[in-house]
């Protein structure tokens, strides 16, 4: 947990540093949707936010069970990173020292290329190519984003409050019916509550107003310049997204905020919408009628085995709330398979951190309704 918060804060300070030059031929606020190899041989989908001199995202491979590397890093990898007035960048993955690094060069506004450090500690170097695409049954997207400050008091030295917001929404659709139940979706999903439009400045410019509003009415009083850092506040929000064709579009929302006190609070909320309808998926979409309790089964084995405990060692003895990890609604669907993930406090001590389940679909083929909208990633 607290290398997901160092990773989120890294990003913010990524992204805060000093612009420089415009780029050459990437735009300085846009989403990348990419497909190619790692090697000639290995398929990955990529997406990226670029925002400034800043890129961060996830990629995944197509097969799952076809990786260049020596150990299991399930299907989901997050990178982050910068990228040059050159269009040259170099992307590592988040919350470790040791895993992928991409460094490579944008060889025109829809081509990039360059050498992936695999992180299996063979220092093997492997060459990469993707492309641009939006195929059938992916959708593109748009990026907003607002960084904005306040201090508490008017005088040298302020503690202050500091936000940024990274959002995405599709772009113009051949059906505005679902493009506009797509964008409300996500709206609300970013805001965390019912809205009355569509405008997506509106709505970052009100959370900021809203934010600096709390900040100064839970502060402005009971100010000390003693204790001025204990003042500072901090909120960082940014939204991923991890799969994007076959109709659907599964992402997250990562939101960091500190507000005093001994750390901050990270939750990361994940997604799944049908783009056949606009509409967000359940589980009672992907799983057959009364499958649960064999999934709940999957999900506590997979998560003995994560954490290298005996299949009969009892999770509540290591801190978890109960034996049997139900399945969580915050799940995400990558091409290979399903994730369930658990926030801290969900399925046990703070102590424990958050946990991410990832089960690929060859081991849920008895549970999956075949005949769903998953069905292009199922056959």
């Amino acid at each position: 947990m607290k290398k997901i918060i160092y990773s989120i804060v890294v990003l913010f300070f990524i992204i805060i540093a000093d612009i420089g030059n415009g780029q050459n031929m990437i735009p300085k606020k846009c989403y990348l949707h990419l497909l190619g190899t790692i090697d000639k041989e290995y398929p990955v989908e990529m997406n990226l936010v670029k925002i400034n001199d800043t890129v961060y995202g996830d990629f995944s491979f197509i097969q799952s069970r076809k990786k260049p590397i020596g150990k299991d890093y399930g299907n989901r990898i997050s990178v982050s990173g910068k990228m040059s007035s050159s269009d040259n960048f170099i992307l590592k993955e988040s919350n470790t020292d040791l895993g992928f690094v991409f460094s490579g060069k944008f060889i025109s506004s829809q081509n990039l290329t360059g050498t992936l450090e695999d992180g299996s500690g063979l220092h093997r170097s492997l060459q990469f190519e993707f492309t641009e695409k939006y195929p059938d049954g992916s959708i593109g997207l748009n990026v907003y984003y607002q960084k904005a400050a306040m201090p508490l008091v008017k005088k040298p030295g302020s503690p202050f409050a500091g936000i940024q917001l990274a959002m995405l929404l599709p772009g113009e659709s051949a059906n505005p019916l679902i493009s506009d139940s797509l964008i409300h979706l996500m709206l609300v999903k970013f805001t965390g509550k019912q809205i009355r439009n569509n405008q997506p400045e509106k709505m970052l410019d009100g959370m900021k107003q809203i934010y600096f509003e709390n900040y100064l009415a839970a502060n402005e009083g009971i100010y000390r310049e003693t204790m001025a850092s204990s003042f500072n506040w901090q909120s960082l929000k940014f939204l991923h997204v991890l799969m994007n064709g076959s109709h659907i579009l599964s992402f997250y929302i990562d939101h960091y905020a500190y507000t005093g006190g001994a750390h901050g609070l990270q939750t990361r909320q994940f997604t799944v919408v049908n783009l056949w309808t606009g509409k967000e998926v359940g589980l009672s979409d992907i799983f057959k009628v009364n499958s649960e309790l064999q999934l709940s089964r999957i999900i506590s084995d997979k998560i003995h085995e994560k954490n290298h405990l005996p299949t009969l060692q009892s999770l509540k003895d290591v801190g978890f709330f109960s034996d049997t990890v139900r399945p969580s609604y915050n799940f995400y669907l990558t091409r290979e398979g399903i994730g369930f993930y658990y926030n801290q406090y969900d399925i046990a001590s703070y102590a424990n951190g958050s946990f991410d389940v990832f089960v690929p679909f060859a081991e849920l083929k008895d549970l999956l309704n075949g005949g769903g909208f998953i069905k292009e990633l199922i056959r």
